[in-house]
């Protein structure tokens, strides 16, 4: 019965915390101390005009939240996140819809202190997924996104 109630609070916490579009960059909870398991963590970059965050419910090693990218002069990607970390890298699926088709793409984030860097590298279309081709080719060279505070997106007002 605890089992029961602690996966149902877990949902309703997700569900919230992804509630907001990832532009919002809303949480509802902030890692305390070294000893939480269950925390939300956000993750933005500001380069010129292109906007990238990362919204994350953190629950010992697996991540579930929004991430989304607003490029310029590209279309805009919103979508969910569903990942694990392993070791200081987060490998994931990010789902998200576009041009009324829904896409899911294999992410990675290499985690050096306070920063996330994207991961770079071919993909192949496998089972309806687009997954990197071998992953021992990636290169994170990506995207660096800092953490910030979940109530609130540096740079914007």
């Amino acid at each position: 019965m605890k089992t029961c109630i602690v996966l149902i609070s877990l949902i309703v916490i997700f569900l919230t915390s992804c509630n907001s579009g990832p532009t919002e960059n809303t949480g509802l909870n902030r890692k305390t101390s070294d000893s939480d398991s269950v925390f939300n963590s956000c993750y933005a970059s500001f380069v010129k005009q292109d906007t990238v965050l990362l919204n994350a419910l953190v629950y010992g090693d697996s991540i579930k939240g929004s991430l989304g990218y607003k490029l310029y002069e590209k279309q805009q990607d919103n979508g969910l996140l569903m990942g694990k970390m392993h070791g200081d890298t987060i490998w994931g699926l990010y789902t998200f819809m576009s041009s009324d088709s829904e896409y899911v793409n294999e992410v990675t984030f290499l985690r050096k202190d306070t920063l996330l860097t994207e991961g770079r590298g071919d993909r192949i279309l496998k089972d309806g997924k687009f997954v990197f081709a071998d992953k021992s080719k990636v290169q994170y060279t990506g995207v660096t996104l800092a953490k910030t505070d979940c109530k609130q997106v540096p740079g914007k007002k």
